[in-house]
């Protein structure tokens, strides 16, 4: 298999420079909703180095604030800021950016706990093999949006504009959008956790992982403790 190189970027907030997980904060308040992402993001940062180590990709955090390039939680990976604009505006800045470096550039959200790293590799190794007719890999979330997105070819700027972002569409969009150029790949839909309700459905995905990384299973350990919330009668602890 002959493969081409790869960047994989995660979108992050910066805690203290923008608002964090607010619909979350409602259920939960502010600081425990900073705790959910702080594990999130550290476990999706031993997801990207494990899958980085195994495939050669270049992994990058993807920054919304300039001033949070600096931040302690973002040493690991080199930055990028993710510039001005909406959602779409932005991550088309990181993918033009990228796409003049990387023949293959994949996206993934830092509130994405739950995605395996064997999903990850095989999605890069797809996208990095030069014999694959496969051009794109979207993974969506249950509420609409997606968790990740990957591409190899230049995308122009409309393929990420012409989105109502937010909706209960924005991954059906994207999807038509990057059908106009070529062969696409689904993921398994993955939960976004926006709302106190959505930790139910994310204790189960974890639990549904063979051999989840430490930081994974610290998620488990962190709802499994802390403030009950209920639902359907149930109590589960987050």
């Amino acid at each position: 298999m002959t493969r081409k190189t790869a960047a994989l970027a995660v979108f992050v907030k910066t805690p203290g420079l923008s608002p964090i997980k607010t619909r979350l904060a409602a259920g939960l308040g502010t600081q425990k909703s900073e705790n959910f992402y702080k594990l999130s993001v550290a476990a999706v940062e031993a997801t990207v180095t494990e899958v980085a180590l195994a495939t050669g990709v270049h992994p990058y955090w993807a920054v919304a604030e300039e001033q949070g390039l600096s931040h302690p939680l973002w040493q690991q990976f080199p930055r990028l800021w993710q510039g001005d604009g909406g959602l779409g505006t932005r991550i088309a800045s990181i993918f033009d950016e990228l796409q003049q470096q990387y023949s293959v550039v994949v996206a993934v959200g830092a509130d994405a706990p739950q995605l395996k790293s064997t999903t990850l590799e095989t999605t890069l190794l797809k996208l990095m093999d030069s014999r694959s007719r496969l051009a794109h890999v979207i993974g969506r979330s249950f509420d609409g949006g997606f968790y990740l997105v990957g591409s190899n070819i230049k995308l122009s700027p409309a393929t990420w504009s012409n989105i109502a972002y937010s909706s209960d569409s924005t991954a059906k969009q994207l999807v038509e959008n990057l059908r106009l150029t070529g062969e696409v790949l689904e993921l398994s839909c993955l939960t976004d956790v926006d709302e106190v309700e959505n930790l139910f459905a994310l204790r189960e995905e974890l639990l549904g992982i063979n051999y989840p990384t430490a930081e994974q299973s610290a998620i488990l350990e962190w709802l499994d403790r802390g403030c009950p919330a209920e639902k359907n009668g149930r109590t589960v602890n987050h």
